[in-house]
């Protein structure tokens, strides 16, 4: 496993990202599989970083604390229950996320847990404004509600 120090371009996030492998960050990026943890862009870089060192009498990296591995099967079923959390404890909103949140924000309606969809260029405005707000994974996003107006 390799780990980067990751930073998005569009809002100036920094956070990490673990790799299989070194070359498994350029595939995944060519493939637009990485995303900001905080706006949801696509302008993911690596940023300079010291490698990680071993010392003599520890098999872990120095100061290095124990991360937690996941396998393919424990992912499915945190991704599942984030989605069964969200659909069942959050409103959709759909394309309205972004107006919906700043007016909560602001105080114009009343507070409730939301969720639904937004450009990214929306989504640096609510950073931008301080607007609480976190971009959900597609794996943890729950499928969409039906319109009712579209049925038949």
């Amino acid at each position: 496993m390799v780990k980067y120090a990751l930073r998005c371009d569009l809002c100036d996030v920094r956070f990490e990202g673990w790799f299989s492998s070194s070359s498994a960050f350029d595939d995944q990026k060519s493939a637009g599989e990485l995303s900001c943890p905080h706006c949801g862009s696509n302008d993911v870089v690596k940023q300079i970083m010291a490698p990680s060192v071993r010392d003599s009498k520890s098999s872990s990296p120095a100061g290095a604390m124990a991360t937690p591995q996941f396998t393919p099967e424990q992912f499915k079923a945190v991704a599942k229950a984030v989605r069964e959390h969200v659909s069942s404890t959050h409103e959709y909103v759909g394309d309205k996320f972004a107006e919906t949140a700043r007016s909560m924000h602001y105080g114009e309606t009343e507070q409730k847990s939301v969720w639904g969809e937004t450009t990214v260029q929306e989504a640096k405005d609510l950073v931008e404004e301080g607007v609480p707000a976190l971009p959900l994974p597609a794996p943890m996003a729950p499928e969409k509600p039906a319109d009712p107006k579209k049925l038949n």
